[in-house]
C-alpha cells in the first residue's frame, strides 16, 4: 500500500470542500500487518495511503476515505477487501460533505461539516462518526429484516393461537434473530466516545454536534430497544418450542400406554 505521513496527508486537504466517504464491508477488518501512517493516529487507525487522500479504518469492518480521487479509493478498498471477515454482499455507506477553514467546528444548515482546519483529530472524529453511522445503517436494516421475519409467527400466534408453519422454520427464525442480535452487540458501541478526546479535549464540541448530526445515540437506543424486543420473542418463541415438544413427547408416551392396554386386553379375550 502506498505510504504517506499522517500529518502530510492532511496537510494537503487543507482548505476547500471534501467528501469524507465511510464504507463499511463486513463484520471484521484485519489490519495486521497494514502500514499505518507515520505520526497517524490509532483510534480509528490511520493507514498509509497517497498523498491527498487520509484513510481511517476500524477493526469492527469499516473504512473511511477523505479526499483523494475514486481511483485512488478503489484501489486502496482493493487492497483491503482480502483481509475482510464475512464480507458484506453489497457495502454500506455514508458521506458528508467537509467545508475547510470555517470560523469554528460545526453544521451548517446544509448539513455539511465545518472544520477549523484539516487536522488529523478533526478528521479522525469525522471519520469516527460516519463509520458509527454506517454501521448503525447496517444494524438496522438487519434486525428490520429479523423483525419482518418473526412477524408471521407472532401474528399467527395472535390469531389462531399456534404457530402457522413447522417447528423446524421457526427454529431457523430463531436462530437467525439470535445471530442478529449477537453481531448487533458486540460489533460497536455507536454512542462510545473515541479515546483521541482525553488528548483533545477542545474538539468535544465537535464530536457531540457530530453525534447530534448523524442521530448516533437516537439511533443507538432505538436498536437496543428492538433487540431486546427480539430477545424477548426469541424466548417466548423457544418456550413454546419447548412446550410442544414435551407435549408431543407426553402424547407419544399415552399412546404407547393405549396401544399396550389394548393388546393386552385383546390377548386376554383370546385366550
Amino acid at each position: 500500500m502506498p505510504g504517506g505521513g499522517g500529518a502530510a496527508g492532511a496537510a494537503a486537504l487543507a482548505g476547500g470542500r471534501l467528501v469524507a466517504r465511510a464504507v463499511l464491508l463486513g463484520e471484521r477488518l484485519d489490519l495486521r500487518g497494514v502500514a499505518a501512517a507515520e505520526g497517524g493516529l490509532g483510534d480509528p487507525v490511520q493507514l498509509a495511503a497517497p498523498e491527498g487522500l487520509v484513510t481511517f479504518a476500524s477493526r469492527w469492518g469499516a473504512v473511511t476515505l477523505i479526499g483523494g480521487t475514486a481511483e485512488l479509493q478503489a484501489a486502496l478498498l482493493a487492497e483491503l477487501r482480502p483481509r475482510v471477515s464475512e464480507p458484506l454482499s453489497e457495502p454500506v455507506e455514508e458521506s458528508a460533505l467537509l467545508a475547510v477553514g470555517a470560523d469554528e467546528d460545526g453544521i451548517d444548515p446544509r448539513g455539511a461539516i465545518l472544520l477549523e482546519d484539516a487536522s488529523l483529530p478533526r478528521l479522525a472524529l469525522v471519520a469516527d462518526a460516519l463509520a458509527k453511522s454506517a454501521a448503525l445503517a447496517h444494524q438496522e436494516t438487519t434486525l428490520t429484516g429479523t423483525t419482518d421475519a418473526m412477524e408471521p409467527f407472532v401474528a399467527a400466534l395472535a390469531t389462531t393461537g399456534r404457530f402457522a408453519t413447522s417447528t423446524r422454520a421457526l427454529q431457523r427464525t430463531i436462530g437467525a434473530a439470535l445471530s442478529a442480535r449477537s453481531r448487533a452487540t458486540t460489533r460497536v458501541q455507536a454512542d462510545g466516545k473515541p479515546d483521541l478526546l482525553w488528548d483533545h479535549p477542545e474538539l468535544e464540541r465537535l464530536f457531540e454536534r457530530l453525534v447530534d448530526q448523524f442521530e448516533l445515540e437516537e439511533r443507538s437506543a432505538a436498536l437496543d430497544r428492538k433487540l431486546g424486543l427480539i430477545g424477548e420473542t426469541t424466548t417466548t418463541f423457544s418456550t413454546l418450542v419447548q412446550a410442544r415438544r414435551t407435549y408431543l413427547v407426553e402424547l407419544a408416551i399415552v399412546l404407547l400406554i393405549l396401544i399396550e392396554v389394548v393388546k393386552g386386553f385383546c390377548e386376554s379375550l383370546a385366550v
